[in-house]
């Protein structure tokens, strides 16, 4: 535990400058949105702006580890660490997480804030009845889903750089992880078109019937998102995915430790 604490801690000193480019970058989008908004006088460009903010965060985690992930690789920081890859990797995804949440956080009150106030003007309306269940939801999403795509980088990352080690493959990495990726994405689509798959989805679902739509009114237009309307969970689809990650991202330990030189 003194290790991974260590670990963790030096994470998310080299971390720091990550997380203020990447505040500095919400802020830049925030005035870009106030800049619109008087451009056009339109009062309802600013919500949208912001909820443009809050699902971007889902690449957020993804981009932290694939920054990190280069500096390791540059740097050989790695170099003969003792330290087992759980805990490296572990290690970057808790420090990465720590400022994902903060920055999550700060767009969610945003969107929040912006949202009611368009609402008492009559622009972006029937978000939320009460003030939290939309937003909690696509906060639960977007955290999950940005674990998820956080962990498929470090196993193309570890998967790019175990590829040094093959001779024949070490001038063709780019082609073959583009082919990879490609691979399993066809596995993948055929695996969820299976029927016995579409009937695996089907149990354990939940469906929650608190949430409303998105109404967006811009001018004369009227455009409803039906995003999280009539919206329901599969528990069953849940522990897949679950599966999943787990099972990548030891596959990305095992290539780190046996076959990456970093």
């Amino acid at each position: 535990m003194r290790a991974f604490k260590g670990l963790f801690i030096k994470e998310i000193k080299l971390s720091r400058n990550w997380f203020l480019i990447g505040l500095a970058l919400f802020i830049l989008a925030i005035f870009a949105g106030l800049a619109l908004k008087r451009y056009f006088n339109e009062p309802e460009i600013l919500p949208i702006v912001s909820i443009m903010i809050l699902v971007a965060h889902g690449l957020y985690l993804p981009a932290f580890l694939i920054t990190s992930l280069n500096t390791e690789g540059q740097s050989q920081l790695w170099l003969h660490n003792p330290n087992s890859g759980v805990k490296l990797f572990l290690a970057k995804l808790a420090a990465g997480s720590v400022y994902f949440l903060i920055s999550l956080l700060l767009a969610m009150f945003f969107v929040h804030w912006q949202v009611n106030l368009s609402d008492h003007g009559g622009g972006v309306t029937e978000f939320i009845e009460e003030p939290f269940p939309n937003m909690m939801l696509m906060g639960v999403a977007i955290v999950l889903s940005s674990i998820y795509l956080g962990v498929w980088v470090l196993f193309y990352w570890s998967f790019y750089h175990s590829l040094k080690r093959v001779p024949i493959a070490r001038n063709f990495r780019w082609p073959i992880l583009i082919g990879f990726w490609i691979l399993l994405e066809v596995v993948s689509n055929y695996i969820q078109n299976l029927p016995f798959y579409k009937n695996l989805k089907q149990s354990g679902v939940i469906s929650l019937d608190f949430m409303k739509s998105i109404k967006i009114e811009v001018g004369d237009s009227l455009d409803t998102g039906k995003v999280v309307e009539a919206a329901e969970i599969s528990l069953t689809n849940g522990i897949i995915y679950a599966a999943v990650v787990i099972l990548v991202f030891f596959i990305a330990v095992w290539l780190l430790e046996r076959k990456v030189e970093v």
